[in-house]
């Protein structure tokens, strides 16, 4: 109750999460994808972004409408200045957010909904301006892009990149290895315009303003203004905001005469924040910039005194903010850098020192670049020193927990017991049970039972169910991806596209990541075309960057002759033995053992010589207690032939299937009536992209399977498909309705 501001925030933070759980988000009407249209609207945001094409930066320039929401314009070839605050018609072709179409792939949609923005614009034509210049917005991102210049010529372009995203907010620069390699070690945060760089530029000016002999007030506002206007021109992200309001009620607590209190502005930073965008509530960003000053003033008061003095000080703070954001982790990313604690001991007492060399180094390079270059070898230094901590921790075995997805009511088990942890460590508790009659003995014996609480919401946070058998043939675009689980292993059968580049980082991992996954005990490949090994392919490179990346035990690959193997075929051998992951090969008749299932390969025959991939495509055969399913790659010719004679020999034992993946996407020349009418699936499965080229699955395949009664999902209209196989059933959810 000494903290009323705290306990409204609260209360309006959960009123709002769960009016959200509720009632959906408004949607807003969006045109046609790929449509020309024209727009109007008022110039609110500008930044310089590198294109992943051409490698060249691109201007991007945000336009807020009448609505109050943005879009995003791709400016080529702008023939104008487009000043901030103008007024600016344009035309150009939509280009609308997609959100995601597999359990744990980024949802771009709901992120810039988010931020407020409806969509973006390419080929972009301006076809008037008006309107006043805002002359303060224009000047701040000029002097934005003046600094960046800056930095670019006084730092090498790994360095400039990092130093932007440290001193201005700007991650367009950032390289990608370098940024993933933060991120996978847990040290991503240090980007982040927030709390430290308001404590060391904002009350370094108030305190060198009140040395000088001004008055508290004089000095605080100086101050704010120049902690606002620099939030401004870094983008004033969900964090800066916070820090910056938080530093305001700060110096005007010492202008009025009254105690700072922490928590109480971090709770009116956050109502503050909700009112302008209730969906902030869903924003990771947003929880982990808020989570980790809850921990510093909640949880860490209630750590053990062992290890919330001297040295251990650092170690306890990173503790209490684990504790807080896992929770965050577990929603957002799936994993958890488990040396992260660590690893900060070694970042952050050196995070101060790069700002302020950071900051003297763009001061200095203005006058003089020779000099600001000087400066910059102190960069250099930090930077290359995080980089080797982090390469450090990515030779570390484990150094990534792959958690799985949290579920809503086990976030919120693990925070009552979290929160009863802390409560029991309070002094009102200690207060209130002295008032009872409570020994002192006693009190410590209550205190000591929080551990328990502790240990009960870790557990159910983190427990995770293995299924008996589910299939999941994810939404690869035009490609085929399978990942199968059980309660003992895991495969993957194929994992690749031809219409989705970095497969695996933006579809695969994620989805292994959402269920826990960090091994696959067989990667099996069924033939060589790219648009079924190029996420493989980049699976096994990422295990070459960490040895926390998703680890493959085995390579299985089709037993055919020596001169049937193609580059892609090759490559992927070459690339396995490489990374030290086996490689087996396999042809009919042979079998992957594993206690929950059993996998039958039904092609190709040993040692096949043909000149076409499809031909010797690996067929796999499935069961487990009632269920069968067979999984046929892109088998045709000569192999479909081949499989439908080798079920015309067995048909008792493929009668009346469970479920059937369609052979080549659904490709005509595939699949053919004879063959359905031999196996009679009661479900089909088909991989294939959104309009490709090819029009799969075609009007003939459907047709065929909807004589015999199949039922039939796609992914290009469903997303990812699982099938959750029980003792007695089979239970299909399409992750798109």
């Amino acid at each position: 109750m000494k903290r009323p501001l705290s306990i409204i925030g609260g209360l309006i933070a959960a009123a709002v999460f769960l009016l959200l759980q509720i009632l959906p988000a408004e949607e807003v009407s969006l045109p046609n994808d790929r449509a020309v249209i024209t727009t109007i609207g008022t110039i609110s945001g500008k930044e310089e972004k590198i294109s992943s094409v051409s490698g060249e930066k691109r201007l991007i320039v945000y336009i807020t409408g009448d609505d109050g929401r943005k879009v995003m314009l791709y400016m080529d070839n702008a023939e104008y200045k487009l000043p901030l605050g103008c007024t600016v018609k344009v035309r150009g072709k939509v280009r609308n957010f997609s959100g995601s179409r597999n359990p744990g792939e980024f949802d771009s949609y709901n992120y810039y909904r988010i931020l407020k923005i409806k969509y973006s614009l390419t080929d972009t034509e301006v076809l008037g301006i008006g309107g006043k210049e805002d002359y303060l917005l224009e000047k701040l991102f000029d002097a934005k892009m003046y600094f960046e210049g800056i930095l670019d010529s006084t730092l090498s372009c790994e360095d400039a990149g990092v130093m932007k995203a440290v001193l201005l907010g700007d991650k367009n620069g950032l390289d990608e290895d370098i940024k993933d390699s933060f991120k996978r070690n847990g040290i991503i945060h240090i980007m982040a315009v927030s709390g430290l760089h308001i404590s060391i530029i904002g009350m370094t000016l108030y305190k060198l303003l009140r040395k000088a002999g001004s008055g508290i007030a004089p000095a605080a506002v100086p101050a704010i203004i120049v902690m606002y206007i620099y939030g401004v021109m870094c983008g004033m992200s969900t964090s800066a905001f916070r820090a910056i309001i938080m530093f305001m009620v700060h110096l005007g607590a010492d202008i009025i005469g009254r105690t700072y209190d922490m928590l109480s502005a971090l709770a009116l930073s956050g109502i503050m924040l909700l009112c302008s965008q209730p969906l902030y509530i869903m924003h990771s960003g947003f929880l982990m910039s808020f989570g980790a000053v809850i921990a510093i003033g909640y949880v860490l008061p209630a750590m053990p005194e062992v290890v919330r003095e001297g040295r251990l000080k650092i170690i306890s703070a990173s503790l209490s903010i684990m504790l807080v954001t896992l929770p965050i982790n577990m929603s957002f990313y799936y994993t958890f850098p488990i040396y992260s604690v660590v690893l900060n001991v070694f970042i952050l007492p050196l995070m101060s020192v790069l700002l302020l060399l950071g900051i003297l180094c763009v001061f200095m390079g203005a006058f003089f670049i020779p000099l600001g270059s000087v400066l910059g070898i102190g960069c250099h230094l930090i930077i290359r020193w995080f980089i080797v901590c982090c390469d450090a921790g990515n030779l570390l075995p484990g150094n990534t927990w792959y958690a799985g997805h949290a579920k809503i009511w086990q976030v919120l088990v693990y925070m009552l017991f979290l929160t009863v942890f802390v409560v029991l460590k309070s002094r009102e508790v200690q207060l209130f049970l002295k008032a009872r009659g409570a020994k002192e003995e006693k009190i410590r014996q209550i205190i000591r039972v929080r551990y328990a609480f502790l240990a009960i919401g870790l557990l159910v946070l983190c427990v995770r169910i293995r299924p008996n058998l589910r299939i999941t043939t994810l939404d690869v675009g035009q490609g085929d991806g399978i990942v199968i689980e059980t309660k003992t292993a895991n495969y993957l059968i194929d994992g690749g596209s031809t219409s989705k580049k970095k497969l695996a980082k933006y579809q695969i991992i994620p989805f292994l990541s959402y269920n826990g996954i960090g091994k696959l005990d067989a990667v099996i490949m069924t033939h060589e075309d790219e648009d079924h090994i190029s996420g493989i392919i980049e699976l096994i490179d990422e295990m070459k960057k960490s040895r926390g990346s998703v680890q493959i035990a085995n390579l299985v690959l089709p037993e055919i002759d020596e001169s049937a193997k193609g580059s892609g075929y090759r490559e992927l051998v070459k690339k396995a033995v490489e990374n030290d992951i086996s490689v087996s090969y396999i042809g009919r008749d042979d079998m992957l053992w594993n206690r929950d299932i059993e996998i039958y390969c039904l092609g190709p025959r040993k040692n096949m010589l043909t000149d076409k991939p499809n031909a010797y495509s690996t067929v796999l055969y499935i069961k487990k207690g009632g269920f069968s399913g067979l999984f046929t790659g892109d088998v045709d010719g000569e192999g479909q032939e081949e499989l439908r004679n080798y079920i015309k020999e067995n048909r008792k034992e493929f009668e009346n299937l469970t479920l059937l993946k369609v052979a080549h996407h659904g490709s005509r020349y595939t699949t053919d009536e004879e063959f359905l009418k031999l196996i009679k699936p009661k479900v089909a499965l088909i991989s294939c992209g959104i309009n490709n080229r090819y029009n799969h699955p075609h009007k003939e395949v459907i047709e065929r399977l909807e004589k015999i009664g199949a039922k039939i999902y796609i992914t290009a209209e469903k997303g990812a498909i699982t099938a959750s196989v029980g003792e007695n059933d089979i239970k299909i959810k399409t992750f798109i309705d």
